[in-house]
């Protein structure tokens, strides 16, 4: 019996685009992005979780507690890793692993933010840009830093400590991009309408106490158009929880006018 090996393999392609986040092109599909977009700005549609013991009060050791402010449960993206049966250069479920492939460029900003980043071509919506990287860090570890006032770019990786039941603190990570990084650091925050959408995606190991953070397009993104999101890092430890407050001035990050402000 004669099998078409390219016709088997567009079939199982298309049944992995099925199974997965991604379509066969490589791009989201259109309705988990949606509700990915949905899960992390519409506050209607967060489910918030508790911690019994929060670990961004518990790395305060000696310190008043305060009770957990919540973390946004949120879903990711599950590719395949070293223990699928698929092959690495024909697989379409590791598309972040393959790394940036889209002609990107850091350039400075002429409305007074500094430094930003623009893509040089046209990217569609569901596009994979690139990842947030940094040092891998504990809870802990991060706030010694603050503690030694050293200025951290950080985001928590957060999405499923609550599920994930007590974890040692070896084990409540954070990503810290001040002394080491890549073009994500270069993002510029956007408040409302920001054109890219940060997902957890996993595929290193089946403990989901860390992920990648990957940055996708919302939108169709023009030549040229800078490239932003909405910005979840807290410039000090010290004050874990940002609030977002409605005000009728531009926002000091993003320079939309009446847009919501950190503060």
């Amino acid at each position: 019996m004669m099998i078409d090996v390219a016709s088997l393999a567009l079939r199982m392609a298309w049944i992995l685009a099925v199974a997965t986040a991604y379509t066969i092109d490589g791009l989201l599909r259109n309705d988990f992005l949606e509700a990915r977009i949905s899960e992390a700005r519409d506050p209607q549609k967060q489910v918030r979780e508790l911690c019994v013991e929060c670990p961004l009060n518990k790395a305060k050791k000696g310190e008043r507690l305060e009770s957990c402010k919540g973390h946004i449960k949120r879903r990711g993206i599950k590719e395949c890793w070293t223990k699928c049966g698929c092959g690495k250069s024909k697989c379409g479920n590791r598309v972040v692993q393959g790394g940036i492939h889209k002609r990107l460029e850091v350039f400075f900003t002429p409305n007074g933010k500094g430094w930003g980043l623009r893509t040089l071509e046209r990217l569609p919506q569901g596009s994979f840009v690139c990842e947030y990287i940094g040092e891998i860090l504990t809870i802990p570890e991060l706030y010694q830093r603050s503690l030694d006032n050293e200025l951290t770019y950080h985001v928590i990786l957060d999405a499923h400590w609550v599920s994930n039941g007590r974890l040692d603190d070896k084990k409540h990570l954070c990503l810290d991009g001040k002394r080491y990084g890549n073009i994500s650091r270069f993002l510029n925050h956007r408040c409302r309408d920001a054109n890219l959408i940060e997902i957890p995606v996993h595929f290193e190991t089946p403990d989901r106490h860390y992920y990648h953070l990957a940055f996708f397009t919302t939108r169709d993104i023009k030549a040229m158009e800078e490239l932003t999101w909405v910005c979840k890092m807290r410039r000090s430890f010290l004050f874990p929880f940002i609030r977002l407050v409605y005000r009728n001035k531009s926002c000091f990050k993003c320079l939309l006018i009446s847009c919501y402000t950190l503060v």
